[in-house]
């Protein structure tokens, strides 16, 4: 495990009622920035290669924002399963669901590094969360043991981009500190974990290397 950056009870903080509340209208501003998050969420989602009826994890589902992309893919008979920290993303989250009408999301409140991976997953995503556990290289290595051959784990996250000053990577970072993003956030690299423990591993980035999606298949 990697030294702890910010304790849970400072994420479940972060990530209180008025966060939770506005989360999505947030981000706005880096839309605005060039910062495509909805299409990196899309590509993370496709490389996955979900078919109908299909079971798939998203670790740190916040306020749902992945679940209408899979369940284009897992459509009505395949089944969601939300896990996140906080309670209030949660009931963003339920509302979500709620407002959409989709009756095969299961949310569950859970500590992704304590969190079991069920046997019957077809497929593991998570975006822009599981850099936050300092625990990363274990859920990735749990994830690569407990999925089937195949089956395959996709992430989108940021990195800190090799021909970036440290000075703009601070200024990026500053721009992400109500999320919880920290300096020491940008020296983790889930990626080497996912090609440590997967068969394969596909890798795409965007933003001037800021941002990756990588794909690993059992």
């Amino acid at each position: 495990m990697e030294q702890q950056i910010l304790s849970l009870d400072e994420i479940k903080e972060i990530y209180s009622d008025s966060l939770a509340t506005h989360y999505d209208h947030s981000l706005l501003l880096y839309r605005l920035l060039g910062f495509r998050i909805k299409t990196y969420r899309k590509k993370a989602v496709q490389s996955l290669n979900l078919n109908p009826g299909d079971t798939v994890v998203d670790l740190g589902c916040g306020t749902g924002l992945n679940f209408p992309l899979l369940n284009n893919h897992v459509g009505k008979q395949g089944t969601i399963i939300g896990v996140d920290l906080s309670k209030n993303m949660l009931q963003q989250a339920q509302d979500r669901i709620q407002d959409s009408g989709l009756n095969n999301i299961k949310l569950i409140q859970a500590d992704m590094s304590e969190y079991h991976i069920p046997s019957n997953a077809d497929a593991i995503l998570s975006t822009l969360a599981i850099s936050m556990s300092p625990d990363y290289d274990r859920i990735i290595e749990r994830v690569a043991h407990t999925l089937e051959t195949r089956k395959k784990m996709a992430i989108f996250e940021l990195k800190r981009p090799e021909k970036w000053p440290k000075w703009l990577v601070k200024a990026m970072i500053k721009l992400l500190h109500s999320y919880g993003t920290r300096y020491e956030h940008s020296k983790r690299t889930p990626w080497l974990s996912m090609e440590k423990y997967f068969r394969k591993l596909y890798m795409q980035e965007f933003y001037f290397g800021a941002v990756y999606v990588a794909t690993g298949v059992v």
